[in-house]
């Protein structure tokens, strides 16, 4: 009887090990399909984000051809200021919303050397955004301010990081409340292309910096409520 009792417990004790191990496969199965998905998803949001930028740059070609354009434009005697002005802030405004749409993009994906070249294209575009500006203000008059923030691109130092993040920051909200008043203009400085580090050191800047109206130029924190005194 003892002995019946002993096979009775093994055959149970077996029965709850088999169990267990059905139970881990099971668990490990699952594991091993929600990690695969959750792989599969985020590979398939990377292409997304990827084809976007793409999508993105490819346009930016087409605004640079349309800029030198306008610049040909501009050299014209008879220049309707008025429509020259709104086509500008129009302009202006596409090419700042572009920008944010592109920092959120690249902040999600690695930045491969192609997107970074890319990106110059981007950067080349504003700067010729910005002259053009500065020729419409002379040839026009002053109806609406430049206000041009020069950044480093893909800064590994925090402490630049953190400032940038707050210039960004207060440029946004600025272009909110000011709107259609001001053309904000973000440039990475840090590109290796000639033209943007001319007029960096036309103007002295080696660090983040924002330039008004090419005059008033900020580059503290603490000078930022120097912006608004400006332009009220």
């Amino acid at each position: 009887m003892q002995y019946g009792i002993l096979q009775e417990v093994n055959w149970h004790g077996d029965k709850m090990l088999k169990s267990r191990k059905h139970v881990f496969w099971e668990a490990l199965l699952v594991t091993i399909l929600i990690f695969g998905i959750g792989i599969f998803l985020g590979v398939v949001l990377e292409n997304w984000r990827s084809e976007k930028i793409s999508e993105m740059y490819l346009v930016s070609d087409i605004n640079l051809l349309d800029i030198r354009v306008q610049t040909q434009i501009l050299n014209l005697e008879d220049v309707n200021c008025d429509e020259a002005i709104r086509k500008n802030i129009e302009f202006g405004d596409k090419i700042y919303e572009d920008a944010k749409t592109l920092r959120r993009y690249e902040g999600a994906n690695r930045l491969t050397q192609s997107i970074v070249q890319e990106h110059k294209k981007y950067d080349l575009l504003r700067t010729l955004f910005w002259t053009n500006s500065i020729r419409i203000k002379e040839k026009c008059g002053d109806d609406f301010h430049t206000v041009v923030y020069l950044y480093d691109y893909d800064s590994d130092n925090l402490i630049q990081k953190t400032k940038q993040a707050v210039f960004s920051e207060y440029l946004e909200e600025l272009k909110e409340e000011y709107g259609n008043s001001i053309v904000l203009i973000p440039i990475a400085r840090n590109m290796d292309l000639i033209s943007i580090e001319l007029l960096t050191k036309n103007y002295g800047i080696e660090s983040a910096s924002i330039i008004v109206d090419e005059s008033l130029i900020l580059t503290e924190l603490e000078e930022l409520d120097k912006i608004k005194e400006y332009l009220n």
